[in-house]
């Protein structure tokens, strides 16, 4: 039955507000008001304990700083006065204080500031569902994040950020900014870590659950539930009871979910969270439905509707007239009911994300065949298989599983760090009591040998100064480069694609070609099976070592990830590009890879495009969109027999008319002869 895993996270920016204030960054004094912002972090402090009085304290720091020049700590003000009305159902006035914030961002360049505008313009829209705006305004924030110097703000804001791709089906780009998030909760030890760092974890937890992973979302979900215990995080124990019942009723455990959702019922009464209570209630007569106890189901799905029109929740009414809709036909009602069943299937399509609206086809297929409506049954599984295939297409499943290995690495990490500064603290505490005591002793010495001290701390100081100047050199290199390899990594590519930006707005995009091939080793999983992964690293290595030595100077040679590389070629002349590709493949394919006494022979495939693509302004086609059609190009050389180079060199059609094929079917386009388009196999030709 159609549930409400949606719902979980609904009052989140109550809860991460109140560990995103603590660690200022300085900024300049016009832009910040220290007593302002001392009283927020008064205000977040007292909404987690008295939300009433909360509010009353809020409402007299708007009298008094409804005029504050300084515009970040007025930002941040504004922000939780949207904030405050949005959870209080009181929509209307919401509008007028965002036209406010925007109207100030034309005022100032501060990326704090910035950020915290575009940030909750963005928050407000996810909240109201308005996913596809939310999308189009998502570049907006993160060009500001990305030079935003608060962790508070990073943290935050990255966070709705991963929500929002997240609840768009974009997976890959949602962990990005949950591990941006958690690396801002690196900067941070202070009370709001641990949860910081549980929110992060139940938003992984949700994550997890949308792609269906179901082992890794019940760990996650029981840990992130003993935590949020261990802690005393209400709220996060709402949300993983809701998670738990939703994990166990996709597995088909309908009596484990029953007494889950009864038990997280209880708890969201006790704590007087309607909307909770509400989601439990939808829950578990879902789980009745399943079971076919109808009667059941219809008593708590009424019982729910009623609650739902109380706290004026349209998304709500309408999935709980959808599932009773669906027990009219069940139980005879065929027409009223399927009509209900097809209204809500048009609005949770607007509403919802494709992942989440994808479930609502198995259900009306179902009705059909309740009513013995078989025809309409068939095509209603169709369009549900359509679907399921553009979802597994948006996202490629190894780049998915490199981000989510990344974020446990990070958190592991950050869980070790935090015991080891426990421990720290406490050495320190006993170390300054011995040092206090040798310091009385020896008071008289320092006296008479201060000069000589000095003069030693002073080489001392300077021998230090030159360890720290060469680590930083070293850490700045290792944050640009792969470790195996040496090539650049993608936070690298990622600067240069800034800088680039930078320029090109500078020159109002009067800049020269860039181009970008892609390539990816063939059949590098038969390396590493049959001569061993040690084999397969002098291959990568030997690689990079030849791509490194043919190109020029000023390109740059990225590791993609496992064994794709991708060649950024600043300043190209496209007539010159197809001799250069062809060396590409001879300089791999022609020379075999010394190894433990072993030849391994190997070929390359790939994708090239060049940036801009066909004369389309990069504000419309950016870099990473033009990378994401060079992915599919190299997947058509893939598929084409491999050791070789799908060239794409223009469009034979608008772009608007042809731009959703060229990021999901590539090859029908140049069937279509909407591409121009090229082949440059390497040497022996193709090795399927």
């Amino acid at each position: 039955m159609t549930s409400m895993l949606q719902r979980c996270f609904g009052s989140i920016r109550l809860i991460v507000i109140y560990f995103a204030f603590i660690f200022l960054t300085p900024v300049q004094a016009s832009d910040i008001d220290t007593e302002l912002e001392n009283a927020l972090d008064a205000y977040v402090q007292l909404l987690q304990t008295e939300q009433d009085k909360a509010k009353t304290m809020l409402q007299k720091l708007w009298q008094r700083h409804e005029q504050n020049p300084a515009v970040q700590s007025w930002g941040r003000l504004v922000s939780y006065k949207i904030t405050d009305s949005f959870n209080a159902d009181n929509p209307e006035v919401i509008q007028p204080y965002l036209d406010r914030m925007l109207q100030a961002a034309k005022t100032t360049e501060n990326a704090n500031a910035l950020s915290e505008i575009y940030g909750t313009e963005l928050e407000i829209l996810f909240y109201q569902r308005k996913i596809n705006d939310a999308i189009i305004k998502a570049d907006n924030l993160q060009y500001y994040l990305q030079s935003a110097t608060e962790p508070r703000i990073r943290y935050y804001f990255n966070t709705v950020l991963g929500n929002v791709f997240r609840q768009d089906s974009q997976f890959s780009r949602a962990l990005e900014h949950f591990i941006l998030a958690l690396d801002a909760v690196a900067e941070t030890d202070n009370d709001a870590t641990v949860r910081r760092r549980t929110a992060l974890n139940v938003a992984m937890a949700q994550v997890y659950a949308e792609l269906k992973n179901w082992p890794q979302a019940q760990e996650q979900a029981k840990t992130t539930l003993d935590d949020a215990i261990k802690y005393g995080f209400k709220t996060f124990i709402i949300d993983m009871y809701i998670l738990q019942g939703y994990i166990a009723g996709y597995q088909k455990q309908f009596e484990d979910a029953i007494q889950i959702n009864k038990l997280g019922a209880a708890y969201a009464k006790e704590q007087g969270n309607e909307h909770a209570v509400l989601t439990f209630e939808n829950n578990l007569a879902s789980s009745y439905v399943e079971l076919e106890r109808y009667d059941a189901a219809k008593a708590i799905f009424m019982q729910a509707l009623e609650r739902a029109a109380r706290l004026k929740d349209e998304y709500s009414v309408e999935l709980i007239k959808f599932n009773l809709a669906y027990i009219q036909v069940v139980q005879g009602d065929h027409q009223v009911g399927l009509a209900q069943m097809k209204a809500g299937m048009k609005y949770f399509s607007e509403k919802d994300s494709k992942a989440q609206f994808e479930p609502n086809y198995e259900w009306l297929a179902k009705a059909y065949a309740a009513a013995d409506m078989y025809k309409e049954q068939a095509e209603t599984l169709l369009e549900q298989m359509a679907l399921q295939e553009e979802i597994r297409a948006n996202e490629r499943e190894t780049r998915l599983n490199e981000l989510q290995n990344r974020y446990d690495t990070k958190a592991k990490a950050q869980q070790i760090t935090i015991l080891e500064q426990e421990n720290n603290l406490k050495a320190q505490l006993l170390e300054n009591q011995h040092l206090q005591q040798k310091l009385t002793m020896l008071f008289v010495l320092v006296m008479l040998f201060g000069a000589v001290l000095l003069f030693q701390l002073y080489r001392r100081v300077r021998q230090s100064n030159r360890k720290l100047y060469e680590t930083n050199k070293q850490l700045a290199y290792q944050s640009q480069r792969d470790p195996l390899t040496g090539l650049y990594n993608r936070r690298a590519l990622q600067q240069h694609m800034q800088l680039r930006a930078l320029k090109r707005r500078a020159q109002d995009e009067k800049l020269p070609l860039s181009g970008l091939l892609l390539l990816d080793i063939d059949f590098f999983k038969r390396i590493n099976d049959h001569f061993g992964h040690a084999a397969g690293d002098a291959v990568l290595i030997d690689i990079a070592q030849r791509l490194q030595a043919t190109c020029r100077e000023q390109d740059i040679v990225v590791r993609w990830g496992g064994e794709e590389m991708l060649l950024v070629l600043d300043n190209i002349d496209l007539a010159h590009v197809s001799s250069f590709v062809q060396r590409i493949l001879d300089v791999i394919g022609e020379q075999a890879v010394a190894f433990d006494n072993q030849q391994i022979s190997l070929t390359v495939s790939g994708g090239f495009i060049h940036l801009p693509f066909a004369g389309i302004s990069e504000a419309e086609l950016d870099w990473e969109k033009v990378l994401q059609i060079a992915d599919m190009a190299l997947y058509l050389s893939k598929t084409n027999g491999r050791n070789q180079v799908c060239m794409l060199e223009g469009l034979n059609a608008r772009f608007s008319d042809v731009e959703s094929q060229l990021y999901s079917d590539l090859a029908g386009a140049i069937r279509a002869g909407q591409v121009q388009v090229s082949t440059i196999s390497g040497p022996g030709g193709n090795v399927s």
